[in-house]
């Protein structure tokens, strides 16, 4: 009898065990994957301010590298400011703020958003709305959107959280090892 009783906790804490920790937290607890899509030609983005810290992205170009990706910014004082690809990455991560930020926004918007690192498969595409014109907007798209596209490296991941099941799935774990 005594056997028995121990028989029946050790199934309880079987099924326990296996409800709490291997279970799948999806539903079929396949693996999903996406297809991540990234530039491998670099952009030079001109924006021109059209009203005070306002700006709208008036051309685009693409460029063999994309490290050598830039902004161009022309103000209505009739100067202009040039950012680098480190510079516009080092804004977006501290926020956009003042006249470079307006800057880096509006740019931000068409098609050097991907320089960003943004998965170009997965992000919207740019509005008419962000260019100059309706015109600069069907140019680009048709010049430098399509060249982007056509030349971006493709490759497939496992999609975050998606297939998890088992111990420890949800969650870091606390044991560690070593010392």
């Amino acid at each position: 009898m005594e056997n028995l009783k121990y028989l029946l906790y050790g199934l309880v804490g079987l099924y326990l065990f296996n409800t709490f920790f291997c279970a799948s937290d999806s539903s079929s607890g396949e693996v999903e994957y996406e297809e991540v899509v990234l530039p491998t030609q670099g952009l030079i983005t001109v924006v021109k301010e059209v009203e005070t810290d306002q700006f709208k992205i008036e051309d685009e170009i693409t460029i063999p590298d994309t490290a050598g990706s830039l902004i161009v910014a022309n103000y209505l004082d009739m100067t202009s400011d040039t950012f680098t690809l480190s510079e516009a990455r080092l804004m977006e991560a501290n926020g956009y703020t003042g006249r470079s930020g307006s800057v880096m926004r509006a740019a931000s918007y068409g098609f050097f958003g991907y320089m960003m690192m943004r998965n170009m498969g997965s992000a919207r595409r740019p509005s008419a709305g962000a260019y100059t014109s309706k015109q600069a907007y069907d140019k680009t798209s048709k010049g430098a959107g399509q060249k982007l596209s056509q030349t971006a490296s493709r490759t497939r991941r496992v999609k975050p959280g998606s297939g998890r099941s088992g111990f420890g799935s949800g969650s870091k774990s606390s044991r560690s090892f070593g010392g």
